[in-house]
């Protein structure tokens, strides 16, 4: 689907541990169909540059944001209140891929790295999915509520701090499951972790990255991406090229 550029209104913001906002925006007219890992360049108050934020959720004239305030650029965004109006261009990038023949999968994210994963659960209903999550503690889990809880056929949450779930990295769980796809997005780390659980154990895998962009359309070359393709480095664009790109594929320093 082409993208479009479209103004939409705040309908929810809702502030979470770590300065984590869960925004819902209304659209004054139809949105169009978005997929998994693709993102929207959003307008920011007083800013010049817009800023990339994943899709997290949609209808069909609400989209969902799962947003970190880490800069100034984020900060002024999420202290937008209720009835603020802004434009955006949606959907951008390249989605993860859902594979025809592959039903067993695995979701690996964590922090907000968990919010590109929730729709490939939610809009592939017939899928056999298992989720890996990880975070901070159980108060930064709560901007998800239970949603990849319905999404998904079973969830593992992961808590730095033993306050939920797992005491540990979700990536130390890899170990007890075997899926078919593994879709991926966290910290380089988590990256690296799950490039070789993948090349080991002959899964396929996509992950996210997450860039600085400028543009977002791909003229402007700031968020390059090093990847091995036929035994040779080159830089692609995340925002035209990705954000997702085959695991196996990325070079991850």
């Amino acid at each position: 689907m082409k993208p479009i550029k479209t103004e939409l209104t705040i309908i929810a913001n809702e502030k979470h541990a770590g300065n984590i906002h869960r925004i819902t925006c209304k659209s004054d007219g139809a949105l169009p169909r978005m997929a998994a890992g693709q993102f929207a360049h959003l307008k920011v108050p007083n800013r010049d540059l817009r800023r990339p934020i994943c899709i997290y959720d949609n209808a069909e004239d609400t989209v969902t944001f799962i947003i970190a305030g880490v800069g100034a650029g984020t900060d002024a965004f999420v202290s937008q209140s209720v009835g603020a109006r802004f434009d955006a261009l949606l959907p951008l990038g390249n989605g993860f891929p859902v594979l025809p023949d592959k039903t067993n999968i695995a979701l690996l994210g964590g922090g907000t790295g968990c919010a590109p994963l929730l729709k490939l659960a939610k809009d592939n209903s017939t899928l056999n999915v298992t989720a890996l999550l990880g975070f901070p503690s159980a108060a930064h889990k709560a901007v998800y509520g239970d949603d990849f809880e319905k999404a998904c056929g079973r969830v593992c949450y992961c808590t730095d701090d033993g306050s939920l779930g797992y005491h540990g990295y979700p990536t130390d769980l890899l170990t007890e499951i075997v899926p078919e796809v593994l879709y991926v997005c966290g910290a380089p780390g988590m990256m690296r972790t799950a490039k070789e659980y993948c090349k080991k154990l002959g899964v396929i895998g996509f992950a996210s990255v997450e860039q600085r962009m400028g543009c977002g359309v791909g003229a402007c070359l700031v968020c390059s991406v090093k990847v091995r393709e036929g035994g040779e480095e080159k830089l692609l664009r995340a925002c035209a090229d990705g954000p997702v790109f085959p695991i196996e594929n990325l070079v991850i320093d």
